[in-house]
Order: C-alpha cells, then sequence, then structure tokens
C-alpha cells in the first residue's frame, strides 16, 4: 500500500507542478526499507510507541534547479495537501557556521476532498513525508548519506573537510543563484531596448528572442509560412531554437537587429512567395501534424538571402544547419532570385 501512496502521490505532485508552470529537476519516490525501518523505530533518542508515530515511512523528494525556487513548490504543497504542521520542520533553518543539507520537509496527507474519490480512498489518513530541496543540496545529501552514521567517530580532519566541502556547495548554490537573477535582468532590459527599437542592438540570441515574440510583422509572417507548410506553430521558444535563427541572420548578413526588421518588411511579399514555390517545386512537405517553431520567417528569409548570392553560399547555409539537400539546389536559387529580384534593393 505505501508504493502505491508514493506512485499516486508523485504523479499528483508532477501534475501540480506542471499546473503551476514550476520547472523542476525530478520527483523522487521511496518506501523506507525495513532495515532503516528498524534502526529508526530502535533508536532510543527517537521514543517511537508504536510505528504509526514514524512519518516517513513514505517519503518523496521534489528537486528544483534553484533554492529559491523550493518556497514556489512549497506553497504548490501546501495547496494540495493537508499539512501536518507540528511534524514539519525547514531543515533550512540552521547556525550560521552550519553546512549541508538544506530541505523544506513537510509531514503530509492527501486532503479530504481528495480521499473521497475512489483512487484516493484507500490513502485516507496515510501520511508521507514530503521533501523539497535545491539540485545541488540534494547531490550534497547523496554523497553525504553514506558515511552520515559514522559522522561523530570520524577524525576532526575528516570532519574539517566534510565542513568545507559543504560550505562550498552552498556558496556555489548561491553563486548560479545570482547568475540566473543577473540573467534575468539583462534579458527585461534588452527587451525594453528591443521595444524602444535602440539602434545598433546586435542581432543575437538575446534580442531576437524578445524581437521574435514582440514583433508583430514576425508573428504575421511566421502564420503565413506555417499555413503554406501545412504545419502548425509551437508556443514555446527554446533557447536552441532562438540561437539558430541568430545563425541564420548573421549567415545572411544582417548584424544588427534593424537590418533584420527593415529585410522583414521589404520582402514582405517575396517570402512567401519564395516559400510557397519551393514547398511547390522542391522540397518536400512537413508530416501531419508538424509544429513550426516561432522566427521561422527569420530562417527562410536567410535561405531567401543566402539563395539570391548563389547555390556555393546557399549549400554552406543547409551545411551550418545540418541539413543535407535531395533536391535542386540550383533551382532553389532560381526562385530565390526571382523572388528577392522584384522588390528594388
Amino acid at each position: 500500500m505505501l508504493a502505491a501512496l508514493c506512485a499516486k502521490t508523485k504523479s499528483l505532485i508532477e501534475a501540480s507542478l506542471q499546473d503551476a508552470n514550476i520547472r523542476y529537476q525530478s520527483v523522487q519516490a521511496r518506501v523506507k526499507t525495513r532495515k532503516k525501518l528498524k534502526e529508526k523505530y530502535l533508536d532510543p533518542s527517537k521514543n517511537y510507541r508504536q510505528l504509526e508515530d514514524i512519518t516517513d515511512l513514505a517519503g518523496l523528494r521534489i528537486i528544483t534547479y534553484y533554492e529559491n525556487d523550493v518556497d514556489r513548490v512549497a506553497e504548490v504543497i501546501k495547496r494540495e495537501f493537508d499539512l501536518d504542521a507540528k511534524n514539519s520542520v525547514d531543515k533550512r533553518d540552521t547556525e550560521p557556521d552550519r553546512f549541508g543539507y538544506s530541505a523544506l520537509n513537510y509531514v503530509c496527507r492527501h486532503l479530504q476532498k481528495r480521499t473521497s474519490d475512489v483512487e484516493y480512498k484507500r490513502f485516507a489518513g496515510s501520511c508521507c513525508e514530503i521533501q523539497i530541496t535545491s539540485i545541488l543540496s540534494h547531490a550534497w545529501s547523496e554523497m553525504e548519506h553514506e558515511w552520515y552514521d559514522l559522522k561523530d567517530a570520524y577524525p576532526n580532519e575528516i570532519k574539517r573537510k566534510f565542513s568545507r566541502l559543504a560550505a562550498l556547495l552552498e556558496l556555489a548554490e548561491s553563486e548560479f543563484l545570482g547568475i540566473r537573477t543577473s540573467r534575468t535582468q539583462f534579458e527585461r532590459s534588452v527587451a525594453v531596448r528591443v521595444e524602444a527599437r535602440v539602434p545598433n542592438l546586435p542581432a543575437d540570441a538575446v534580442s531576437l528572442r524578445s524581437f521574435i515574440e514582440q514583433e508583430p510583422i514576425v508573428a504575421e509572417l511566421d502564420k503565413s509560412l506555417a499555413q503554406i507548410m501545412g504545419a502548425s506553430l509551437r508556443e514555446n521558444l527554446p533557447d536552441s531554437v532562438v540561437e539558430e535563427r541568430a545563425r541564420a541572420a548573421t549567415l545572411a548578413g544582417m548584424a544588427k537587429l534593424q537590418d533584420v526588421r527593415d529585410s522583414l518588411a521589404k520582402y514582405r511579399t517575396a517570402l512567401p512567395e519564395f516559400v510557397r514555390r519551393c514547398y511547390g517545386e522542391l522540397w518536400p512537405k512537413p508530416p501531419q501534424g508538424f509544429e513550426a517553431s516561432k522566427g521561422i520567417s527569420i530562417f527562410h528569409l536567410g535561405l531567401m538571402l543566402v539563395g539570391a548570392k548563389g547555390a556555393d553560399a546557399t549549400t554552406e547555409y543547409l551545411k551550418r544547419f545540418r541539413l543535407n539537400p535531395g533536391w535542386d539546389v540550383e533551382r532553389q536559387v532560381a526562385i530565390a532570385s526571382e523572388a528577392a529580384g522584384k522588390y528594388p534593393k
């Protein structure tokens, strides 16, 4: 029954975190082994009187990427479970000279309204321990666990090494969090500059993300090209895709964001014509259900502009994107030249 409780609770936690749009590394679940259970029950310092006094027979650990996400996850757990505040503990609250494992440990039961459902009814009254910790703290816990029970017997030299390592991990976690905060602030500042059309912004992965998400002409042309392809547009925009769009702009000679903006406006009509003709004559149609990524217009704009320079430039462009064309590149170059050539340079 405990294994079923762990599995069901794990699925519920994962669904709840995804619904709250919280990115996490993993959710782990385990049932305490007989050996560990016996050791804990017989521990005189615990003063257990019955098996039900042990609240972590079923245990789950939610591992976040950053320490400041722990509290966000905690809010979800407090909303989705009945919290036993008396037996819950915040292990992040330690003495300033102590380093090591840091986590929120909540003892929980499923909400009464949930245990009225048939799939949760058998878990009514059963408790589990839900630990919430960051990935670096989790790593420390896994490394330390092997020697935890013998720590008091270690010589001072080994204890000092343990403390130094724990402090270094905590410092690393703080630095990662600081970098993340700085990155977010930088991206926001770039987004403001993109919106304000500040001149001479480089067409790099950071500025292009904001440009793709903000610029109406990108949305217009992306929609038009997706229709030609018989595809839908994917909502999310992965970093890897944005980096490809930046590479496409660079290869086509659009070093500044204003170059991309001007070229999209200039070839607003030519670009859909180029893509339509290539799919009609050369390119294979995407499979049914294919999702195109945002900024697809920038990739094809680069392909058209490079195509106007000739077959060698086009082949090199495709190679940079690990595309090996099985079609007539010379014909593609001709289509690109005809479509782009209809408009004054």
